[in-house]
Formats: structure tokens, sequence, C-alpha cells
């Protein structure tokens, strides 16, 4: 023991050591970045590597502990203390989920290798772990709420065994007894309850293209309404006193707005609508299913309080500078507490534990990127003007200190039914600081800013799509805002598709791209997509079509980059997760052999425990890394170099 000891010792002292000297600013080689007055350069270990973090904070109901998770020189884990206080106790290992307090002891729930448990944190050894998990539902389960009171059972969704069909149930919170209160079938979606945990609406695939709501009645369920795939429909409450529940709803008109549903008519009645964009989402400040705050859309921070908690909850947010973003947002079994990360003008996330009868907080811990506040910088929502008139809705994020055209990276969401919010951004703020412009772009077909602008993207992928990317890059340069010899296209997921796809078309638009656990092959992504796929397949073929469909074939053949390899006309730098079950790995592999055949300028790394996308801090250092190092080399941004946590010991998880 004594020589593993010195051994980790000598390690921390070469890690500090090296720390101090490892991170170099290897100055811009581009002409108007070497001109420019740019902030000291933040070392990519303090965004991906840093042993001084603490975060995933959840609160005891009575305000007095906190379970976080420590990130240390030699491993994470999670930890409890009492707020205010510095010393720990406690120490569980990684890899739990659910983290929740008993609603009235000082005793932890937690979900670890697909069983619930609880423990006293005062005594975590694992001999002590007490499991809770629904002994009926050996078929496998899923808690839909956290206990707010001793005797309080536990709505679940689960399975008596593998083959029989999925119900809800409601489980004692030791896990010994369970009442079925809801049935369902295969095609079942959701169940909506009322305050006393009645069923009262049930969701069903009707078809591909549609869903079925249904009303509980004394002679069973009975059709409701029919729901399109293209409408917007998700339920924020329980069914209230009143007959009514909120809904996030889309039905009859283009934006998503926040309606009063009539479960016995099934009419709505418009409460919060936006004419700009879909209303955003809902935060909830107890765990009564209740929503407390909405966003009003994903192009603005502004957000309205739809009860007193929530009004006390905005009272807090306004107490700091603004524009405030959110990131998690945990309460407690009380009502009472929240936990919140909360970031300032796009500084890095602090963590507080809000009082929300008391409207005040306590500040938990601060990411170290706080200490670089000034050096970091405010995004802004944008919109830029397609060829065919169509706006698009983006998000611009500007390094400091420069003037004039300067290298610019278009990001490309994934998705592609998904969007970009404005709001702080950790990796982006990383690519500022190396001296580049990010445009974030909401291209046709991105959800958030209507139906009609939706559905503008569906089955023009490679075309109207890939020219909303290839438009933001042109404005960038018209602005002023780019220089034409530096531009980047960066992508995850379908955004790693679109990259790859601009340096297939338009010669000498793109210098380089950036193409991380992409689709590359739509024919072979539609023929094997994984298997939880099977009940929303519409959704994609909306957007590829289908393999029956002759033209629909042919389309996805011609706008694959696995079959444009030939056209390549920039260096493409592919980053593929070994374990990726979203977009498999084969199509990486298959797309590197094309490359080399044709020699093409492509360069491929595999991250071996990665899947569609990072989660351990050193795939995040590493990608990071690969990406400072390329975008360094082909347009000429600054690069911290070599990162002594490249090299830290496999025992340093």
């Amino acid at each position: 023991m004594k020589k593993i000891l010195i051994g980790v010792a000598a390690c921390v002292l070469l890690l500090g050591a090296g720390g101090y000297v490892a991170t170099l600013d290897r100055g811009a080689t581009h002409a108007g970045l070497k001109a420019s007055d740019l902030p000291p350069l933040i070392p990519t270990r303090t965004f991906f590597a840093n042993p001084n973090l603490d975060s995933n904070h959840v609160a005891s109901p009575d305000g007095k502990f906190v379970v976080f998770e420590r990130a240390t020189i030699t491993g994470r884990s999670f930890l409890v203390r009492e707020v205010g206080g510095t010393e720990t106790f406690g120490e569980l290992p990684l890899g739990l989920s659910a983290l929740r307090w008993h609603p009235s002891k000082p005793l932890l729930r937690f979900i670890f290798e697909g069983q619930d448990w609880e423990v006293d944190p005062v005594a975590p050894e694992r001999k002590n772990w007490k499991r809770t998990s629904p002994v009926r539902l050996s078929g496998g389960w899923a808690k839909n709420r956290i206990a707010t009171d001793d005797e309080m059972t536990i709505l679940t969704w689960g399975r008596t065994s593998p083959s029989a069909t999925p119900a809800m149930w409601l489980v004692s919170q030791d896990g010994q007894s369970a009442e079925q209160v809801a049935d369902g079938t295969d095609k079942t979606r959701y169940w909506v309850f009322d305050a006393d945990i009645a069923p009262v609406l049930r969701l069903d695939s009707l078809d591909p293209a549609t869903e079925r709501l249904m009303r509980k009645t004394e002679d069973g369920w009975r059709n409701l309404i029919d729901i399109s795939l293209n409408d917007v429909f998700w339920p924020l409450s329980a069914v209230r006193s009143d007959g009514t529940l909120l809904v996030r709803s889309a039905r009859g008109r283009d934006k998503a707005a926040m309606v009063s549903f009539d479960v016995d008519t099934g009419e709505e009645t418009v409460l919060i609508e936006n004419p700009d964009a879909d209303i955003g989402w809902t935060i909830a400040l107890t765990h009564q299913g209740e929503p407390d705050v909405i966003q009003m859309g994903a192009n603005t921070h502004e957000r309205k309080a739809l009860t007193e908690r929530g009004q006390a909850f905005l009272d807090v947010l306004a107490q700091f500078a603004q524009p405030v973003s959110l990131g998690a947002t945990v309460p407690t079994a009380s009502g009472r507490y929240v936990t919140q990360a909360l970031s300032v003008q796009s500084q890095s996330y602090v963590f507080l534990l809000i009082d929300l009868e008391e409207k005040s907080y306590v500040t938990l811990s601060e990411h170290p990127l706080r200490g670089y506040g000034d050096d970091l910088v405010l995004e802004k929502a944008v919109t830029y003007t397609a060829r065919d008139g169509l706006e698009i809705p983006a998000v611009m994020t500007l390094p400091k200190g420069v003037e004039g055209p300067v290298p610019f990276i278009v990001y490309v969401h994934g998705g592609p039914a998904l969007h970009i919010e404005v709001g702080y951004g950790h990796f982006t703020q990383m690519l500022v600081n190396r001296g580049y412009g990010v445009l974030a772009v909401n291209y046709r077909g991105s959800t958030g800013f209507g139906k009609a602008f939706q559905s503008k993207g569906f089955k023009e992928f490679g075309r109207a799509m890939q020219d909303d990317i290839t438009d933001a890059a042109n404005w960038l340069v018209a602005q002023g805002l780019a220089d034409t010899d530096a531009l980047v296209v960066m992508g995850e997921s379908y955004g790693g598709y679109a990259a790859a796809m601009a340096m297939t078309r338009d010669p000498g638009l793109f210098d380089a791209a950036i193409v991380e656990f992409p689709m590359l092959d739509a024919e072979f992504q539609t023929r094997h997509y994984p298997g939880f796929w099977e009940n929303g397949l519409n959704v994609w073929w909306r957007y590829f079509g289908r393999i029956e469909n002759d033209d629909d074939l042919a389309m996805m053949r011609e706008y694959s980059p696995i079959n444009r390899v030939a056209e390549i006309h920039g260096p493409i730098m592919v980053l593929g997760g070994v374990k990726d079950q979203i977009t498999a790995i084969q199509q990486v592999r298959d797309f590197e052999k094309a490359a080399e055949a044709a020699d093409a300028p492509v360069v491929t790394h595999y991250f071996e425990e990665a899947g569609h996308g990072m989660s351990s801090w050193r795939d995040h250092l590493r990608r990071a890394r690969l990406i400072e190092e390329f975008l360094a080399e082909q347009v000429g941004g600054r690069s911290g170099g070599f990162e002594f946590a490249e090299r830290a010991p496999a025992f340093i998880d």
C-alpha cells in the first residue's frame, strides 16, 4: 500500500508541476488573429479535465445536506456535506442515476447497475445498501415520480415479465408491493393521471403518422382526438379538478403554444404563445407535476411565471446580471428548495441552493471557468436570409478583441428534428477563446420555430437543408465577419452528415470540416436503424423517405457522403464512437476506406469507449485537443498544445 500511495503522490506532483508549464499559448497564424488583442488562452483542461469541480448537486428536503459529484486528481465520486460546510462524507461510486433523498430521513436513494437502492450516507459501504426495486416488475420498470412523503406510492411504468404488456403501477417505496392502476398496449406512449393518481387519458400510436388520445370512462377507453405526427402535443401537468390539463400543443396552429386542454371535449384554449417561435419547455419546482415557469422560446431568455412559486424563482434569478441561462433544475421533496445550475451572461455555471420561501440562495460551488469570466463572451440570437427568402434563426458567438474577418465555424446541430437555443455553450466558449467565430444554425427542418418551418426540411437533406448551411457561410462573409479563406463546417450526428456533405459540394467555400459521430450513408442508416426507433420511424421517414420507394432510395444514394468521396475538395476530420448504437461505426469505417481509395484528405479518429457522443472526461479532453490542433493547422487559430492530463494514468477515471 505504501508504494501505491507514493506513486499516486508522485503523479499528483507531476501533474501539478506539468499544469504550470504544459499549457502554452501557441499563437494564431491567421493574419487577422495575429493582429488582434485576444484574451489569455484558457487551458483545455480547465474546460474538460479540471480536478476542482463539484457538480450535479441534489439537496435534502430540509435544505441541510447536499449530495454532489466531485472531481479530484485521482478520480470522481459522489459525496455528501452540510450546506455551508466543507467536510464531506458518504462517498459513493460513479454510475449512480435517479439520485434523490428520502422524503423525511437523511437517506439517499439511487439507481445503480439496473437496481434501485437506499443507503445511509454515514455508512455508505455496499453491504449497507438496501434494494428497493419493484419486486413484481421483473420485466423492466421506470419510476415516474419521486416520493414527497413517507407513505406515498410511486407511479411506475413496468412489466411483470419481458413478454408482458407494459402498464402503470403504484409501487411502495420499499418495492415490496405493486398495484396496477392503468392498462395499455405495446403501442401506448403515455398516460395522464389526475391528482388522485386515477388514469384519465392514454396516448397510443395509431399508425406511423398518427397518434390517438383516449379518455377513460366507466366502459373503458373511448377515442377523444387523433393527433398528426406533424403536430406538437405534450402534456405539462396532471388533470386538474376542473377537467383540464396544461399542454404544449400546435394542434390547429403553426407555433406550439401552452394551452388548457379539456379532457372531455378535446377543445383547447390558448394561454401563452409566442408569434415568432414555439413556446419553450417548462420548469417544475416541485415533484407534483405542475409547471411553475415557462420559457418563451429557443431564441430568447424571456421566461414567465405560472405560479407564485415560479414568480419566487424568477425573483431570485432577477438578482443576477442578465441574461441568465439555466442548467439542471432539481427540486427537493419538500418543495421549498431547489438546486439550480446558472450561467450569468455566458460565464460558466454557478451551482445554487435556492430557498423559494425566503427568495434567497446559497452558492454551493462554481465551475473553475468562472475565474475567467472577463474572458468569456456573450452569444446572441441572429437571423439571416436563405437564397429562397426564408429567414433562418441562428446563434452567433464572436471572439473578443478582434476586428475584421476572422476564421469562422458554421455549426450544424444533429437530429435533424432538434434545435440550438440561445444560451451558454461550454465547447463554444473554448472555440471562441481560440479565436474562432461560431454560428450555430437552425436550418429549415429544425424544431422550435413552427410546423411550416420544420416541414420545409422534409426530404430536403443534401439540398435545401444543405443550402441553408452554404448560405450561412456566404452571409458571414458578406457581413465582413468571416474570412472567406478560413471557413469551417462542423457538426455531430446529422450535423456530421451535413458537414461531410458540405465538402462534396460548393467547391472553394468551406476550407475544412469536423465530422463527429456521423450518418454518412442515408441508405445504411434507414435500413439499419436502432431498435428504439421502431415506434417513431415516421419521424425519420418525413426527412429521408422510405427504402421501399425507388425515388426516395435514389435520393438517399445521391445525397450521401459515402457515395461522393471523389468530390471532396478539402480536409475532413472524422471522429467516431466505436460503441455508437445510433449511427453505427461501420459508416465511419466504410467512409474511411472509400476516402483512402479516392486519395481524399480525410483523417479518422476512433474513440473506443464512446457511443453517440462522449461520456468520460478523457474522451472530452482528447476530442477538444484533436479539434484544437486540426483547426490551428487548417485555419490558423490558437492552440494550448499538449496537456499533461492527456497522459494521466488509467486509474484516474
